[in-house]
């Protein structure tokens, strides 16, 4: 099977691209490395199981290209930081909904489905928690507010055209290989110092953290079980934890004592949602999807991780 995935060279594009290839899929990686990284994936691309276009799905000439002869896209290109959202928002209208129309209208054309990552920023801040799919997406940032849209031209490419779609939600992804997010923050700080951290907010902030090896098993029994009819799945722990929960489980890890937490108080940044937890039910049901790593060992492994790539405390 060819396969396309865009924004390959990115955290999570590049650990599906690896587990693609083991499983003998013919894949195309389509990214302009604006946030992706070509060494994620260059001893992919050398082992001969993928091959790169370098091109911007903003350019629909482009993006026909490299969806040309394929069945299958996972679209993961995006514009993904809530604050340079609000910095740009005609920045993630460009890229996560104009974007994500020229992946769909090439999948139209080659025929291929489209499994859409998405973000569990669309619902904004839930009224029921945990959530559920069926919850009302009130986005809180711009960068919900180009997902949110996003999906709706997928299902809709879905009702009118018969373009195979299915999305995924995804909560905090997290895990060896990311440069971002909390854990990654917060260790680079103990290197800085390791008896004194400073957290963004309050440190009661609240979220779903997701391993990166349950979130690609989620993209590949999507790709195999999802209706592609459009529908959406929440892709999380279904379990939250605060920041100063999370900063404790890696003070353990890591054996230190006596760390002074100074939360620096306020938000952390403009349309940060400040609590998340999916209800995971439905990918459960229909999917036969649910996360296998629990929190605890998902930081062991990313410590170690960031050991051997950053650098010991």
């Amino acid at each position: 099977m060819r396969v396309l995935v865009t924004g390959g060279a990115g955290f999570i594009g590049a650990s599906l691209l690896e587990r693609l290839i083991e499983n003998g899929a013919n894949v195309r990686v389509l990214d302009n490395l604006s946030t992706g990284d070509f060494v994620n994936i260059s001893r992919l691309l050398r082992s001969g199981g993928a091959t790169m276009i370098k091109g911007d799905i903003r350019d629909f000439k482009t993006v026909k290209e490299a969806a040309s002869g394929c069945e299958l896209i996972y679209h993961l290109a995006a514009q993904s930081s809530v604050p340079r959202s609000t910095e740009d928002p005609a920045l993630d209208l460009e890229v996560n909904v104009n974007g994500t129309h020229n992946v769909l209208a090439a999948a139209r054309e080659a025929g291929a489905k489209v499994v859409f990552a998405s973000s569990s920023v669309v619902y904004g801040v839930p009224r029921r928690v945990p959530t559920p799919e069926g919850e009302p997406l009130t986005p809180h940032s711009f960068y919900g507010a180009s997902k949110a849209a996003a999906e709706d031209y997928c299902r809709l490419y879905s009702e009118l055209f018969g373009t195979p779609t299915v999305i995924l939600r995804l909560f905090n992804i997290y895990g060896p290989g990311t440069s971002k997010g909390l854990m990654f923050d917060l260790y680079r700080k103990l290197l800085r110092d390791r008896r004194r951290l400073e957290v963004l907010g309050s440190g009661l902030q609240k979220k779903d953290y997701l391993y990166i090896d349950d979130a690609v098993a989620a993209f590949l029994m999507a790709s195999e079980k999802a209706a592609f009819e459009g529908e959406a799945y929440n892709i999380g722990l279904g379990e939250s934890y605060t920041v100063l929960q999370i900063a404790e489980m890696i003070f353990e890890e890591l054996g230190l004592e006596g760390v002074q937490v100074v939360p620096k108080g306020g938000t952390s940044w403009a349309g940060d949602v400040e609590l998340t937890q999916p209800d995971v039910t439905k990918a459960e049901l229909e999917l036969g999807w649910k996360a296998k790593v629990g929190i605890k060992e998902g930081i062991r492994r990313t410590l170690e991780w960031f050991k051997k790539s950053i650098g010991p405390l």
